[in-house]
């Protein structure tokens, strides 16, 4: 079984879009939310794409 190595700035991107949600939702900014919801999950589907294309 192998097991992926985590990259770091997908981390740190993921992390940082979904504590910018968090905050947006909370402070009831729903115009705001949207557009990083949709950056966020727009950002991992691109980056799961490439990293099947790579190997």
């Amino acid at each position: 079984m192998q097991i992926d190595r985590i990259n770091l700035a997908d981390l740190v991107v993921t992390v940082a879009l979904g504590g910018a949600l968090y905050l947006t939702i909370v402070s009831s900014q729903s115009d705001l939310s949207m557009s990083i919801a949709s950056g966020l999950l727009g950002y991992i589907g691109g980056s799961k794409v490439t990293t099947r294309r790579e190997t």
